[in-house]
C-alpha cells in the first residue's frame, strides 16, 4: 500500500489497539460516556496515535458490551459482528483511495480509526431495533432507502472504477493495476454488507443500509 510506507488496511484496522505505548483501555468509562468525552478524559498529552488510540478503544469497548448484549440472540450477534468487520474494511480502503488520489499524507490513515465510534454508534442502534417489533415494520419509505443506499453505492464504486490522474495531478500514487484491485476488493465487501443486511424492505434493514453509503471520503472530489 501505498498512502502510509508500512500501513495495510489490516493494519488500518489493528492501529488503535496495537499502539502498545498508548493509554490502556477503560472500558467502564468508554461503556459511560461518548466517544468525545472518553478521549477528553483518558488523554493526557494529546497526540494523533493517542486520538486515534481513543476513538479505536472507545468503539472497541463498546462493541464488546453491545456483543455481550447480544448472548441471548447469537445469530443476530454474529451478523452485527460481521457488519463491523465488513464496514470497518469499507473504511480502510476508502480512506487509500482518498490517500492515493491526494499524494499520500497520513489525514487518511487517522481518519480510519476515528471513523468506529461511528460505526459502532450505527451498529448499536441496528441491534436494538432488529430486536423490537418496530425493527420490523415494513414500508415504501424503508424500502426506498433501501434502493438509495444501493444505488449510492453502485454509483460510489462506478466513480473509483473510473478514476484516471488528470495531467495536473501530478501528486497522485495511482498505479492502475493497485487501484483496481482495490475497487473490486472494496465492491466485493459492498456486496457482502448487503447480503448480511439482505432485502426485506423494513426499519432495521433500512438503517443498517445507512452503514454502506455513510462514506469517509467522497470518490471523486478534491479534499
Amino acid at each position: 500500500m501505498r498512502l502510509l510506507p508500512a500501513l495495510t488496511v489490516t493494519a488500518l484496522l489493528t492501529l488503535p489497539t496495537s499502539a502498545a505505548a498508548q493509554a490502556p483501555a477503560n472500558c467502564a468509562l468508554a461503556n459511560a460516556v461518548d466517544s468525545g468525552s472518553y478521549a477528553t478524559l483518558t488523554i493526557d498529552i494529546w497526540s494523533e496515535a493517542d486520538e486515534d488510540n481513543a476513538a479505536g478503544t472507545w468503539a472497541d469497548c463498546r462493541a464488546a458490551a453491545l456483543r455481550r448484549s447480544l448472548s441471548g440472540n447469537p445469530k443476530l450477534s454474529a451478523r452485527i459482528d460481521g457488519l463491523r468487520r465488513q464496514v470497518r474494511q469499507l473504511r480502510a480502503l476508502e480512506g487509500e483511495f482518498a490517500g492515493i488520489r491526494a499524494g499520500g499524507g497520513t489525514l487518511y490513515g487517522h481518519a480510519v480509526p476515528r471513523s468506529f465510534p461511528m460505526i459502532e454508534e450505527q451498529l448499536a442502534g441496528l441491534a436494538t431495533l432488529a430486536r423490537t417489533s418496530v425493527g420490523a415494520q415494513t414500508g415504501q419509505r424503508y424500502a426506498a432507502l433501501i434502493a438509495q443506499a444501493r444505488k449510492e453505492h453502485a454509483a460510489y464504486v462506478a466513480t473509483l472504477r473510473a478514476y484516471r490522474p488528470g495531467p495536473d495531478e501530478t501528486y497522485s500514487l495511482y498505479n492502475a493495476a493497485e487501484w483496481k484491485t482495490l475497487v473490486t476488493q472494496y465492491e466485493t465487501l459492498g456486496r457482502a454488507v448487503m447480503g448480511t443486511l439482505g432485502t426485506r424492505g423494513d426499519a432495521a434493514t433500512a438503517l443498517g443500509y445507512t452503514l454502506l453509503n455513510t462514506t469517509l471520503f467522497p470518490a471523486d472530489d478534491e479534499f
